[in-house]
């Protein structure tokens, strides 16, 4: 099968959907990609693995300040910012031309920012990812925003959205996302879609336990910084949680891993025991010595890769509620805290009990290995393509 991929930024082992979907697909099946990338001098995340997988990768660069000048722009028009930023002639012109040189049988297209690249591949059937509902992720932002000039631009954002994200699910046709919640959600804004769930998985070989040695009172948090749930957990975490694992563990550290980090983060790192990495070619590095994960999600949509990551690490991992809603509060590997008090009492609890964050590690490798494959995920989207081809 010829397959177009078509996403809205570089699929990456940071970007772990697309990226994933598309090596395991890439073992069976011809797949093309067509991806935005940031310009500037600035490495692109992916573009390095991807050429040894995919039959052909076209990278079209993509100005941060243009998309953020169209974002602004499109504050008065029905056009949600998310989508506005991706908007690209080039892109747009990349894909023309590449559909007309190869035929394909199927174009999947990731995630709403690049859906409306769906005008430009002609008749060929068309199955989008929509990842997570992006209504319900801007409505969330909306609460939790403090500022009343960002609150106000993410209520209008979510508005847009309830408007935009269903009108064009229906147009796609054949939609797909990460878990039965959020599906929950599209099929709220419009129950007509033919919605199927494809699970994220995890690569338990890639991330697999090092054998080195855990500095016993290092904590660790990751994602991409640049997406702000992710920041927002991170400063909270770090001025609401740990101080008080200071007070009693003065060599208590607190690793924050992950690209594109904003000023509020990095400032992060004036603070006793609290480091902040940036990008880095290798995160196992981090996961591996490190004594526990925390994922403190205040916003939270889908599965949460950084867990299963870090469970795959055998890493006990302390996580919000929100952060374990797709995954359970019981689930094996995870210790689920609701606020500051609870997530304080547990890291303690398993600072101070290495055996038992040990056993809960284990645990969680041995769950993610029984339950989550990007094989099987891969599979179920082949079936998918075969259904609209």
């Amino acid at each position: 099968m010829n397959i177009l991929f078509i996403a809205p930024y570089v699929p990456s082992r940071i970007r772990v959907r697309p990226f994933y979907l598309i090596k395991e697909l890439s073992r069976r099946h011809k797949v093309t990609v067509v991806a935005l990338g940031e310009l500037g001098g600035r490495k692109v995340e992916g573009a390095d693995e991807l050429p040894g997988i995919v039959e052909d990768l076209h990278v079209v660069p993509h100005s941060t300040m243009r998309g953020l000048w169209q974002s602004l722009v499109s504050l008065p028009t029905p056009t949600p910012m998310c989508s506005a930023f991706c908007r690209s002639s080039a892109m747009a012109s990349t894909i023309s031309r590449v559909v007309k040189e190869r035929r394909f049988d199927v174009v999947h297209i990731e995630h709403l920012r690049a859906a409306h690249f769906a005008a430009k591949v002609g008749d060929i059937p068309v199955v989008f990812d929509s990842v997570d509902c992006l209504t319900s992720l801007f409505r969330q932002m909306a609460v939790e925003r403090k500022n009343p000039i960002a609150k106000l631009v993410m209520m209008e954002e979510a508005l847009k959205l309830h408007r935009f994200e269903p009108r064009i699910l229906e147009r796609l046709g054949r939609v797909v996302i990460t878990t039965e919640s959020e599906r929950a959600q599209l099929l709220e804004l419009n129950p007509d879609i033919a919605v199927d769930v494809i699970e994220n998985g995890v690569d338990t070989e890639y991330f697999a336990p090092g054998g080195g040695c855990r500095v016993t009172k290092r904590i660790v948090f990751s994602g991409k910084m640049g997406y702000h749930p992710n920041a927002q957990a991170a400063i909270w975490f770090a001025e609401q949680c740990f101080p008080r694992i200071r007070e009693k563990h003065p060599d208590a550290e607190f690793v924050i891993v992950g690209s594109g980090p904003p000023a509020g983060v990095l400032k992060l790192a004036e603070m006793p025991g609290v480091k902040v990495t940036g990008y880095v070619d290798d995160i196992r590095v981090y996961l591996d010595s490190a004594a526990i994960a925390v994922v403190p999600m205040l916003v939270a949509v889908g599965i949460q890769n950084k867990v299963l990551e870090a469970m795959a690490m055998e890493l006990p991992v302390i996580a919000s509620p929100i952060a374990l809603r797709t995954l359970g509060r019981d689930c094996p590997g995870t210790v689920c805290a609701e606020g500051s008090d609870e997530t304080v009492r547990e890291a303690l609890r398993l600072l101070d009990n290495p055996s038992d964050a040990q056993r809960i590690g284990h645990e969680g490798r041995a769950h993610v290995i029984g339950r989550y494959s990007w094989e099987s995920s891969a599979l179920a989207l082949e079936q998918i393509y075969a259904q609209v081809g």
